[in-house]
C-alpha cells in the first residue's frame, strides 16, 4: 500500500519534470530561431556581395568595350 508521502512525492516529481521540459523546450526554440536569423543574415550578405561583385565585373566589361570603340587620339 502506498504511503502518504507518495501522494506528494509523485506529483512533485511530475511537476518538476514538466517545468524542466518547458524550460528546455523554450530554450531550444530560441536557439533555433536565433540560428535561422543568423542564416538569413548570412544569405542576405552573400547575395549582396555577389550582386556587388557582378556589378564590378560588368562595369569592367563595359569599360573595356567602350575603350575599344572610342576613336584614337593619335590622329590616325
Amino acid at each position: 500500500m502506498p504511503t502518504s508521502s507518495h501522494l506528494f512525492y509523485i506529483p512533485l516529481v511530475l511537476l518538476v519534470g514538466l517545468i524542466f521540459g518547458v524550460l528546455l523546450g523554450r530554450r531550444s526554440i530560441l536557439v533555433q530561431q536565433a540560428e535561422a536569423e543568423r542564416r538569413k543574415r548570412l544569405e542576405v550578405a552573400r547575395v549582396a556581395r555577389n550582386t556587388a561583385r557582378q556589378g564590378r565585373t560588368e562595369g569592367r566589361a563595359e569599360a573595356a568595350t567602350t575603350m575599344g570603340s572610342e576613336p584614337d587620339g593619335d590622329g590616325g
